[in-house]
């Protein structure tokens, strides 16, 4: 990690880029997956229209497809580039001894106490949102081609229940990654503006004391 006396270097460029690119993947997917739910809603209520994207379930599916695939390579080069250079497995990835970090941090988002507990460069409640990341990204992807081929992908489907089941675990892990972004933009928010710039230029401005 380079270091200056103003601000330190958090974020490498396939980082950074593979980050915006699951925004933007995730945001279509969202917005196109609302339009095919009201096509044939799990529930009683259907997303307003001016929120989807699409127009029509074909155009939908489209977006919703083209999206996928941006979502899919872009998040297996991220793991990949995580594994083999080994990047943030010790500042990123949830381990038993972050289990006690939890309670005091949402208690402090919660503004219960105003004084930020002492933490590394990602706290035990960002670490266990990213950690369960990866995880949720594989299970959308599955259920998605359990519904996208039943008959081709009949083993993924199996594993789900079969199409109506992987429906049901679509939505679900779907729901689970918008709480996450919600989430995750909450503890930007909280963290300070120089929290948000690092994840464009890189840098982020810290104090002696956080250094």
């Amino acid at each position: 990690m380079k270091i200056s006396p103003a601000k330190v270097f958090q974020h490498p460029l396939i980082i950074r880029v593979t980050h915006w690119l699951n925004v933007i993947a995730l945001l279509i997917m969202v917005s196109s997956g609302m339009r095919i739910f009201n096509a044939s809603p799990l529930f009683d209520f259907k997303f307003p229209h001016w929120i989807t994207l699409g127009g029509w379930l074909g155009g939908a599916r489209q977006w919703h497809f083209f999206a996928m695939w941006i979502f899919v390579v872009n998040g297996i080069i991220a793991v990949i580039y995580n594994v083999v250079t080994r990047h943030g497995r010790k500042t990123t990835i949830f381990s038993p001894k972050d289990i006690h970090g939890l309670l005091p941090m949402i208690k402090y988002y919660l503004r219960i106490t105003k004084k930020h507990p002492t933490v590394e460069k990602y706290n035990s409640l960002q670490k266990l949102a990213y950690t369960s990341v990866p995880f949720l990204g594989l299970g959308v992807t599955l259920s998605g081609l359990a519904m996208y081929m039943p008959v081709t992908f009949q083993e993924i489907a199996f594993i789900f229940g079969g199409y109506d089941l992987a429906r049901w675990f679509h939505f679900i892990f779907m729901a689970l990654f918008v709480f996450f972004f919600l989430g995750h933009i909450f503890m930007v928010v909280i963290s300070g503006w120089w929290n948000f710039w690092s994840m464009i230029t890189g840098w982020k401005r810290v104090s002696p004391i956080q250094k």
